[in-house]
């Protein structure tokens, strides 16, 4: 067996106990799912370079509990829900789902009719007052089971001993209408499965739009919390995962107000202000509207609505389907979970009754187009930890989606508004960026690769570049006439687009669209601080940390090829440059002040302070070869480590490296005469 042969069988030897070993004593769904971030810059164009964060290290697995010892962490609803919604020809019930004998055991009493129920209609006064007017009494009675008046969209149910007047149930239940099982005894044309094909009226079918939104959790987080969703996503679905998405305001309304119209916050306020009410604001979903989508918008958290927080909220119905006032009334009456700031109805969190919509929408949503925004803030909104406790929940809910056959005609924009805001890891370095870095990952049906060659191409290829909210609001104006997807209509407004430069090109690009490698956050409409893009600080050769940053590269060089001793280790030459690349912030960070309450990651903080970690990137020669080489180091406290990948720069002709059979590090490799 020859040298090089040898070696080969030796390196595979090792490489397959290294793999071994991982899957013997690491977390693997933790690694599939988040991975170790191996480029040294999320995005690295000429017009913005965004560093590289880890998913996971020591400074940040002091703030996570990957055991979940604590009982606070597992998500459970103290109560009990008596009722469930169903279909039955045509119309809506509730129905008992308790076992009648349970009740009355725990109840001590011997007799249903000893228990009386009633139902209330609901009606808000003002923001947060809700009413209850119109009760009916109802029997409790076999076959234990209420017809839902026609039309009605939320009631609510309560049930009380007659013998003590104490309150049994207190539940509140929404209804969809129409009733699915009336819808599907019509006969229009289905969308369900649809492969992309013509559609019978001779068009091209709509896509429809669906936008799911966790609030507070950035990028990196989401691989941390919820592998088994990523894992889902990236191993079931066809999509792209955005590496350089940038926040433009400090909280959710800023952020999401973008997407919706495509106006800054300050312009869209415009719209409202004058008329005390939000009516006017050229929101997305009126397009769809028009164009013959239904339309559905609902938030978890009502209290702390995008448009009712600090808002005048809407006086008319807004879209086809819409939960906010069933929600208000919920959070009006809102019991503790087993988490901090989580609230329930009945045995329902909240999390859970915005995801039972989706469910009742899927016969809606297989038949008809429809544009639906959905977004779930509480027990995500500042917290580090808990969208663990959500994973399995999502997992199931795109999930469903590709059972339905929702996916198949369907664009999901799967995302957040941002990052931590407050906590002891927002008060962190990486806290601090990660705030800025919200993630985001568009899923489209299959067939769109084959259909939109290049505008899909384009999608793929901006996942490194930096995007924003003004971005995906002109994307969803781009799935609204599905024909400016073809290839000739993208070329020619790619054509366009590249002879703005500077100043003159747009904040809002689509994503079918390639964003120019010239973009910054000027550009974009970032505000500086909130932009990623680094600054690139120069520094002196002869600075201390740059020329032992310089030793790491050489000894991270050296460390490749330890295998192959036919390579001479390299020795530092000289360092040709090097700079300090730290986020580009006009003045120190302060963190937020954050409410009081029992959970761990919550404030009160308010802390101005500068931190000191850095990256730093230095272009290095190295000798014997004369080759140059370009590394970062990032240094956190007093600890100093290579980031991303060492690259080879350049270096004389005579590159003597072709004594090794392995074409990713023969460029490190100097071989021995």
């Amino acid at each position: 067996m020859g040298e090089r042969s040898f070696r080969k069988l030796g390196l595979a030897v090792i490489l397959t106990t290294l793999i071994l070993y991982a899957l013997l004593f690491l977390d693997t769904e933790f690694y599939e799912a988040g991975g170790k971030i191996h480029n040294a810059f999320f995005v690295n164009t000429d017009g913005c370079r965004i560093i590289a964060m880890d998913v996971m290290n020591p400074t940040i697995a002091k703030y996570t509990d990957w055991e979940w010892n604590d009982k606070r962490f597992y998500l459970k609803c103290p109560y009990q829900t008596w009722f469930r919604t169903e279909v039955a020809n045509g119309d809506w019930y509730l129905r008992l789902t308790r076992d009648i004998d349970r009740i009355l055991q725990e109840s001590n009493l011997a007799h249903d009719w000893q228990i009386k129920c009633y139902w209330f209609r609901i009606k808000l006064l003002g923001h947060w007052r809700s009413v209850r007017y119109g009760r009916t009494k109802f029997s409790l009675e076999y076959p234990y089971a209420l017809k839902v008046p026609k039309g009605l969209r939320h009631l609510r149910v309560m049930c009380m001993n007659t013998l003590t007047n104490k309150t049994l149930q207190d539940d509140v239940h929404f209804f969809i209408q129409p009733p699915p099982e009336k819808l599907l005894k019509k006969a229009p044309t289905t969308l369900k499965y649809w492969d992309g094909k013509k559609h019978s009226s001779g068009g091209t079918p709509p896509i429809s739009v669906m936008i799911l939104g966790l609030d507070s959790v950035s990028h990196l987080n989401l691989l941390r919390q919820m592998p088994r969703t990523v894992r889902y996503m990236r191993q079931s679905m066809s999509h792209v995962e955005f590496w350089g998405f940038n926040k433009i305001g400090t909280n959710t309304y800023p952020n999401l107000i973008a997407l919706m119209t495509g106006l800054s916050e300050a312009e869209a306020e415009a719209y409202w202000v004058q008329q005390k009410c939000m009516d006017d604001l050229p929101l997305i979903w009126k397009k769809f509207k028009r164009a013959g989508y239904n339309t559905s918008f609902a938030e978890d958290m009502a209290r702390y609505s995008m448009f009712y927080f600090g808002k005048p909220g809407f006086k008319r119905p807004t879209t086809d389907n819409n939960l906010h006032d069933y929600m208000v009334d919920l959070y009006i009456h809102r019991r503790a979970s087993s988490v901090a700031d989580t609230h329930c109805m009945g045995e329902r969190t909240f999390i859970d009754i915005l995801l039972e919509m989706n469910d009742r929408l899927l016969p809606h949503t297989q038949r008809y187009p429809f544009f639906s925004f959905y977004w779930w803030a509480n027990g995500f909104h500042e917290f580090l930890n808990s969208p663990r406790l959500a994973d399995g929940r999502f997992e199931r809910l795109l999930c469903s989606l590709d059972d339905a056959g929702i996916t198949n005609n369907t664009i999901v924009l799967f995302m957040s508004d941002h990052g931590l805001r407050w906590g002891r890891f927002r008060s962190s370095f990486q806290g601090m960026i990660e705030d800025s870095q919200p993630f985001l990952s568009v899923l489209y049906p299959d067939w769109m690769r084959v259909k939109y060659p290049v505008a899909i191409k384009n999608l793929v290829g901006n996942a490194h570049s930096l995007v924003t909210t003004f971005d995906l609001h002109e994307t969803l104006k781009h799935i609204l006439h599905p024909s400016s997807l073809e290839d000739a209509p993208i070329t020619q407004k790619t054509d366009e687009l590249w002879t703005l430069k500077g100043s003159d090109t747009p904040r809002a690009i689509s994503l079918f669209l390639p964003i120019p490698p010239w973009r910054n956050c000027n550009t974009s409409q970032i505000p500086s601080k909130f932009c990623l893009c680094h600054k690139q600080v120069p520094i002196p050769e002869s600075n201390r940390v740059v020329i032992k940053s310089a030793s790491i590269i050489i000894d991270y060089v050296n460390q490749l090829m330890v295998e192959y001793p036919v390579c001479i280790p390299l020795q530092l030459d000289s360092i040709e440059s090097a700079y300090f690349a730290a986020p580009h912030r006009d003045n120190d960070f302060y963190i937020e002040k954050g409410h009081r309450n029992a959970y761990p990651e919550q404030g009160p903080f308010r802390d101005g302070r500068k931190f000191k970690d850095k990256d730093i990137v230095v272009r290095l020669k190295a000798k014997p070869g004369n080759a140059y080489f370009e590394g970062m180091t990032r240094r956190q406290g007093n600890k100093l480590f290579v980031v991303g990948e060492v690259v080879r720069v350049g270096g004389d002709g005579n590159r003597n490296n072709d004594c090794i059979d392995n074409p990713l590090l023969e460029p490190f490799c100097h071989c021995a005469l």
